[in-house]
């Protein structure tokens, strides 16, 4: 080899690098030698001075379709993607709106059908799902106008005139006939399965029909509210206290006729349980009428729980013991209190405990800032027995005051006598 410089010259660099792959197959040692004098022995990779392919593209070698030598570890990656990923458009256009053009906006022409002889096919009927609330309270109020759409509609001018047990109570005004008013009563139709029978026992006890229970007139359920429209009376009992106290003739003609309401009442197996001249609403002509349902209950049913007004609950109710109508006669015992001190009994304690244990514990109250007849005291003391197995029924207590006023050991007044009595006391409408 040393013989013919000139051809080891003449070889190409490429073709050096492969041979020196085989150099560990060499078996000569002089050969060797040779070779390592004329080329040292290079120290990395480092020192070969060739375009990188990763950098400058592809070589003449790659045109020519020849393999090209790499270092061990050292390889290119493919280019697959091109140009896949392309560059995000700039933030003017990327992050707003296209301005509005109103040249471009749909005209606002109606459609037409394809066809003047086009048809619409019609729709299949709609079918309402099943309420069995509704479906229930139809069949219980036969005679009375059930309806679904919004009360609204068909009443004006609502002004609230009080409060129930459920909801409250408003006055309002036909629209096709503005002399025509009513009072409806809104209460939310909750899903609890105790309240909605509370709802249809009162609604129930109103569309009796009955001469002293206020009149059920029409009912609307309309989304989550039942509006109960009703007959709308002059004012209550507890809006003559608010100017004076009833005179006697004036409470036992008030006390009958919530007495003839209670007859019915018990007698169909139902009792009221609050009982108070809030309650009781009177006329225009003088009638008087029972109102307020929310708490009645069913005397076939086992009631222990402390329901009603406080200063008008017996003692039995008081205690949790179970109990049945005899707790509607305490309670008119303590109204005709009420109705003749303009206060009932008790009237000054405000704290529950210290009244529970008054009405449990003591004896039976009595008349306090008026004077009642003879009769009149002992009328309030037989209706507030303490026992309630001896005390009297309504039916009893009507006859005993029937009787009285027959025999002139009481004194009644008529219904146009009442009237005239609450358009002297009572402001002007």
């Amino acid at each position: 080899m040393m013989s013919n410089p000139k051809r080891i010259k003449s070889t190409p660099k490429v073709a050096i690098l492969q041979k020196s792959k085989s150099e560990p197959n060499c078996t000569h040692p002089s050969q060797s030698l040779r070779f390592a004098s004329i080329y040292p022995k290079r120290k990395s990779t480092g020192n070969l001075r060739r375009a990188s392919s990763l950098s400058e593209g592809k070589s003449p070698l790659h045109q020519a379709g020849k393999d090209v030598w790499r270092v061990p570890g050292c390889y290119e990656i493919p280019d697959i993607l091109g140009n896949a990923y392309l560059k995000p458009s700039s933030p003017d256009t990327a992050y707003h709106l296209r301005p509005s053009e109103p040249a471009k906006q749909v005209s606002k022409r109606p459609w037409y059908p394809p066809s003047p002889h086009y048809q619409a096919p019609k729709l299949p009927p709609l079918v309402k799902a099943e309420n069995k609330f509704e479906s229930k309270m139809r069949k219980m109020l036969s005679k009375v106008s059930v309806r679904n759409s919004d009360p609204r509609q068909r009443f004006t001018d609502f002004k609230e005139i009080g409060t129930g047990v459920n909801g409250a109570v408003v006055r309002a005004t036909f629209r096709k006939q503005p002399n025509v008013q009513l009072a409806i009563k809104r209460c939310k139709l909750d899903a609890d399965r105790e309240y909605r029978a509370a709802i249809l026992r009162e609604l129930r006890i109103m569309a009796s029909g009955h001469a002293n229970l206020i009149k059920l007139r029409e009912v609307a359920i309309f989304r989550d509210d039942v509006w109960m429209a009703m007959d709308l009376m002059r004012c209550s009992v507890f809006a003559i206290l608010c100017q004076r106290g009833i005179p006697e003739e004036f409470a036992v003609h008030v006390t009958c006729e919530t007495l003839k309401a209670l007859t019915y009442l018990h007698g169909k197996g139902l009792f009221h349980r609050d009982i108070k001249c809030e309650n009781l609403l009177l006329g225009w002509n003088g009638q008087i009428k029972l109102a307020d349902f929310g708490l009645a209950g069913r005397l076939d049913r086992s009631n222990r729980d402390r329901l009603g007004t406080t200063k008008w609950m017996a003692p039995e109710v008081i205690r949790e013991e179970y109990y049945d109508e005899k707790v509607d006669m305490w309670s008119l015992g303590i109204t005709i209190i009420e109705m003749m001190d303009r206060v009932p009994p008790h009237y000054a304690i405000k704290d529950d405990e210290e009244l529970f244990d008054i009405i449990a514990t003591e004896p039976s109250p009595t008349f306090t800032y008026s004077h009642p007849s003879m009769y009149m005291r002992g009328l309030v003391a037989w209706l507030l027995d303490e026992e309630a197995p001896t005390r009297p029924c309504a039916k009893d207590v009507l006859m005993e005051i029937d009787a009285h006023v027959k025999s002139r050991l009481l004194r009644c007044s008529t219904t146009q006598e009442l009237a005239r009595f609450a358009n002297q006391v009572l402001p002007a409408y």
